[in-house]
């Protein structure tokens, strides 16, 4: 397994103990302001309702922005087109959405909203190549945009986020990267090795409970690591892959309260009064998809799948803080992935953050089958404000570097209980080889045909 999965959980156990530790994490990051995004407004860059305070910290506490910020959002999001209101399968021509970009920067200004949250689509669907017009079309799911009350940009309707274009130019710009790096896109949090190793001395010095111990814990574990691989660590796209990792392992942890239909683990080892003595868990999510569907004339492609899993092994720790993977998992700890894995499409319209990282996999697995079947360079097409990083400048981050410990407890029989786990694979390439001949869609290329000359989307329904 690649590096993503060194996320860890680690355990001790202690006799007559009537209470299990749980140790987690909340991200740091440094900083929220923009570096250098000219080209972009400063708004939307809220990930999953999260807020990010002065000095740089991820805070877990759901925030609502105030009345007045979201009717100056609310405002200018309605100066956007009237046509985007209809809902329906949208297309987007990216020959269109180059020139539109372009134009924007030749007025020395902004791009439009529209282009910003690409229309207003929800999900890609479907990749279609156009030989006739030299042109590759995205379609999917769209409709107009708001802002909710945390701030995200979200369907004016069904409340589901949109696509940033910002996500999609980093998807389409490290593709090649992301195919040269055998891990592809990842993010992981791992605990110190010298934070490990204070934690079990901490532990081999204690013969009874006390709940006060969680400072003492939270203290010896000390800050915990954030590793990206495949994109830019200072991208929304990295600031999404952190963000849904850190809401999983909240909600595996307890460290949240969780929706009734998938309790935490913890809930879980509470309810059963689980015995935890050697149970060191971790989980991650990946790509979860059909083989890619393909028209019979090789000129449409269709994604199929959830799109996300949630998988789980085992791994523990030597008496020096170093990794050791088990390869195996337990019971508990699968039934959790599974349940998430099972009631994803009800999380991710209940924590945006999971619908967005969905995106994110969605639109690395289009960038791989562009790279992959070099369309671009089979139609000729000339992409230099997607593809490349002089016309356009994406917004830049600080990087997220650093995970405060944080601690929760259950009541449990005999078993004390810490841990620390998350982590996401993006393997887009995987994905993209896999593919099936359906000829029916052929007939998506005849909607995509029926593009308003004057327009770079269009509703096909």
């Amino acid at each position: 397994m690649s590096s993503f999965g060194n996320q860890s959980m680690f355990f001790a156990s202690l006799r007559k103990l009537t209470m299990a530790l749980v140790v987690g994490s909340a991200v740091c990051l440094v900083m929220t302001s923009v570096a250098s995004a000219q080209n972009f407004d400063s708004f939307g860059s809220v990930v999953g309702g999260v807020e990010i305070n002065a000095k740089g910290v991820l805070d877990a506490e759901r925030k609502v922005i105030s009345n007045d910020v979201r009717q100056q959002l609310t405002d200018k999001l309605n100066g956007t087109v009237a046509d985007l209101k209809k809902p329906g399968l949208r297309m987007i021509s990216l020959n269109g959405l180059e020139a539109a970009m372009a134009d924007a920067v030749q007025n020395g200004s902004k791009l439009p909203l529209e282009v910003q949250y690409m229309a207003g689509l929800q999900r890609i669907e479907y990749i279609i190549q156009s030989p006739e017009t030299n042109d590759i079309i995205l379609a999917g799911p769209g409709e107009a945009f708001k802002a909710d009350e945390q701030g995200n940009i979200v369907g004016a309707k069904s409340g589901l986020p949109v696509i940033h274009l910002q996500d999609f130019l980093v998807a389409m710009r490290y593709a090649d990267n992301v195919r040269e790096n055998y891990e592809g896109i990842t993010v992981s949090i791992d605990p110190t090795q010298q934070g490990v190793e204070n934690l079990q001395k901490m532990f081999s010095k204690l013969n009874t409970f006390n709940p006060k111990l969680a400072g003492q814990a939270e203290q010896v574990m000390g800050p915990q690591e954030i590793s990206l691989t495949g994109i830019p660590k200072d991208s929304r796209y990295a600031r999404t892959l952190v963000s849904a990792d850190f809401k999983m392992k909240r909600l595996s942890m307890g460290l949240e309260q969780t929706p009734a239909y998938m309790p935490s683990l913890l809930e879980m080892a509470q309810a059963k009064d689980t015995r935890f003595r050697k149970m060191a868990p971790r989980f991650w999510m990946e790509c979860d998809y059909q083989p890619v569907a393909v028209s019979k004339d090789g000129n449409v492609w269709q994604l199929r799948g959830q799109g996300v899993k949630t998988l789980t092994d085992e791994q523990y720790f030597d008496k020096d803080g170093n990794k050791k993977a088990k390869g195996t998992a337990n019971k508990l700890a699968q039934q959790w992935a599974a349940s998430m894995t099972d009631n994803f499409e009800q999380l991710s319209k209940d924590e945006p953050v999971f619908r967005e990282l969905r995106n994110l996999m969605d639109m690395s697995v289009v960038a791989a089958i562009i790279k992959q079947d070099q369309l671009v360079e089979k139609l000729n097409m000339n992409l230099p404000g997607i593809l490349g990083h002089e016309m356009v400048s994406t917004p830049s981050w600080n990087i997220p570097q650093q995970v405060p410990t944080q601690c929760s407890f259950v009541k449990l029989s005999e078993s004390w209980l810490v841990t620390a786990s998350g982590g996401v694979d993006v393997d887009s390439f995987a994905v993209a080889e896999k593919t099936e001949t359906v000829p029916s869609l052929g007939k998506l290329a005849v909607l995509a045909s029926k593009r308003s000359a004057d327009n770079w989307w269009w509703n096909a329904n």
